[in-house]
């Protein structure tokens, strides 16, 4: 049984607060407004970026508003040198930041990987599953949150945010077209949801190798997906059993302990009403995730 090194999980947590603390932006403040300021059109910027990225992950962490978000920077400027931002304006600045947010895991950029791909559930609410049954007569809301999880590094590298209605594999496609832009994908494991003909189509185009579960009552003479019916065949040659352990398809739980970890330590409510800022939210929630487990 693997023994986990309890003194470095212990130094990776306490680095943990270090990384929500960093307050380095007081130094380079000036040089950094500077920079931002330099040829623009209108009013200039008051607050550098890292100071609202800053406060955009206190909210976060401690599931906070903004109002309270402003309260602390009130009270953080009596001892250090820290210019009070109105909540407003930095709602704002973090829903600017999130929306010019392109690669959430810049590490992933040319290199060959393997990806997770896999969705769950946000809910819009905080309450009770008994007040929500008790008082709540209409279907509870959420929204579904749409990974791709690199294997090697356990980071989330692509993401999208949608109704609850939608299906899970609604987004395979998009999100593989938009990672293999910048990068080689060799294998992508998937669960049963995502067993469709456009998907195996869209992997066996780009040269990517499928692992992707196959429903149980498949077919293996479905018309037009060969790489499909290749897979139900050896199931049915070999078993599912002996498949497991061939392709190795326990990796698709990486991305079942990604939103355990997601979930269980920025919370999975969002505290946003409105659609944007809940998406804003989630990028924020990621962004901040990937930083946690890269250390």
């Amino acid at each position: 049984m693997c023994k986990r090194n309890w003194s470095a999980y212990n130094e990776s947590l306490i680095e943990r607060g270090h990384i929500l603390m960093d307050i380095g932006f007081i130094k380079s403040q000036r040089r950094e407004l500077t920079n931002m300021n330099k040829k623009k059109v209108g009013r200039p910027f008051l607050y550098p970026d890292s100071y609202v990225e800053f406060l955009a992950f206190i909210k976060i962490a401690f599931s906070i508003s903004y109002r309270t978000v402003q309260g602390i920077v009130r009270g953080l400027a009596e001892y250090i040198r820290m210019d009070e931002i109105h909540f407003t304006q930095l709602r704002r600045r973090i829903k600017k930041m999130c929306t010019n947010v392109r690669d959430i895991y810049n590490n992933s950029i040319g290199k060959s990987i393997t990806l997770v791909v896999d969705a769950s559930g946000l809910t819009t609410s905080n309450k009770g599953h008994y007040i929500e049954d008790k008082w709540k007569k209409e279907r509870r809301e959420y929204l579904k949150l749409h990974i791709a999880v690199d294997v090697k590094s356990k980071q989330i590298i692509l993401f999208r945010v949608t109704k609850g209605t939608i299906h899970d594999s609604k987004k395979f496609v998009p999100m593989i077209k938009e990672i293999s832009k910048n990068n080689n994908i060799t294998k992508v494991y998937a669960d049963k949801a995502y067993d469709s003909k456009t998907n195996f189509n869209l992997l066996d185009k780009m040269h990517i190798e499928p692992v992707i579960s196959i429903r149980n009552n498949a077919s293996g003479r479905t018309r037009k997906c060969k790489s499909r019916n290749e897979l139900v065949h050896l199931i049915q040659n070999i078993g599912y059993e002996k498949y497991k352990q061939l392709k190795n398809t326990g990796q698709r739980w990486i991305a079942k302990v990604v939103f355990s970890s997601l979930k269980r330590v920025l919370r999975e409510h969002l505290l946003s009403r409105k659609f944007t800022m809940q998406k804003v939210e989630t990028t924020l929630k990621i962004m901040l995730y990937n930083r946690y487990i890269s250390l």
